[in-house]
């Protein structure tokens, strides 16, 4: 019953968090200077359309009939048009393929930056002050320190450059065996399958490191804590091996903080990390919310920024229910 009533709480503060976001999501781009009018219609054309664009888009109406238009439309999967990136095409019709790229090339970095990271943390901390933890976080240190652009820059021009092992751009594409593809439409499962993942390696390596160092280092410093609590000397004083004190006393409780940048970090995994995907020109949902940013589409980043706050929310849910598992406290 308690668990029932822990995750029921946590689902009506989600619905409430996302109500809030949807309110602010609605007026920050309300108060954005431009007439969204002007910029559909070309400046030639007559004051006579821009009115029925208004008309159409209920711009005429007081704020609270514009915003219960927004929301009955957002409830349905209606993000409008865009006006900038794709004029006059259906924003539900231009995320999805964008959104599909980067949960694929974040999703996947990240599942490898997490697992790579905590178990390059645990070794550090397992062994601190020794040469594998000086190593490990002077490696850690360096890539977080380091710009994203400029590590995907380096890459790119070694291994896509100099070498020509991989290519410069898009999501899919061409193939490593063959130099002339068939449209990407007209591949079987398998070498769609190729396609994608000879694409995706760059950009997902350059993403793996930057985020790896950053769990790395948050491990490493919240298991090296949890090493020195006093249920740990007891442990060692009841005489249980190193791989049981690590494994089913330690390593729960150090991976509180990790779980939460985690869920955190999922926000990347829908907004993409731009830096990454304009580097390599991957068709992502970065690349389009910059070229979004750059032509002012205040539609279609509206939608986006609203993709973006539920997944977030979502991950922050999932975050809570994983809380549960590993300190049994947080429900009471």
């Amino acid at each position: 019953m308690e668990m029932r009533t822990y995750l029921l709480r946590r689902v009506v503060y989600l619905v409430i968090t996302l109500f809030a976001i949807i309110a602010f999501n609605f007026f920050l781009f309300r108060i954005m200077p431009g007439d969204p009018a002007a910029v559909l219609v070309p400046k030639t054309s007559d004051e006579f359309l821009k009115n029925l664009i208004r008309e159409k888009f209920h711009l005429n109406d007081d704020l609270l009939t514009q915003f219960y238009y927004y929301l009955t439309d957002t409830l349905k999967g209606d993000f409008g048009i865009s006006t900038g990136v794709v004029k006059y095409a259906d924003i539900s019709n231009i995320v999805p393929t964008p959104l599909f790229n980067t949960v694929l090339l974040v999703g996947i970095g990240t599942i490898f930056a997490i697992w790579l990271g905590v178990a390059l943390g645990r070794a550090a901390a397992w062994r601190r002050g020794k040469f594998a933890d000086t190593v490990g976080m002077a490696f850690a240190l360096t890539f977080y320190s380091m710009p994203t652009f400029l590590f995907a820059l380096i890459i790119l021009m070694i291994f896509a450059g100099e070498f020509n092992w991989f290519p410069t751009e898009d999501a899919y594409g061409t193939l490593p065996w063959d130099n002339t593809p068939p449209a990407y439409r007209d591949m079987n499962i398998f070498e769609k399958i190729a396609s994608r993942g000879y694409h995706l390696v760059l950009p997902v390596f350059a993403f793996t490191i930057e985020m790896l160092a950053e769990y790395a280092l948050i491990m490493r410093n919240s298991l090296t804590d949890v090493l020195t609590e006093d249920y740990i000397v007891t442990a060692r004083a009841k005489g249980l091996s190193n791989r049981s004190i690590l494994q089913d006393h330690a390593m729960k409780n150090a991976m509180l903080p990790v779980v939460t940048v985690a869920a955190i970090s999922v926000g990347w995994i829908l907004g993409g990390d731009i830096m990454v995907e304009i580097v390599f020109s991957y068709n992502g949902a970065g690349l389009l919310t910059w070229d979004a940013v750059n032509a002012r589409d205040y539609p279609l980043l509206q939608a986006l920024f609203l993709i973006m706050a539920i997944a977030v929310l979502i991950a922050n849910l999932v975050a809570d229910i994983i809380y549960v598992y590993l300190d049994p406290r947080v429900k009471v």
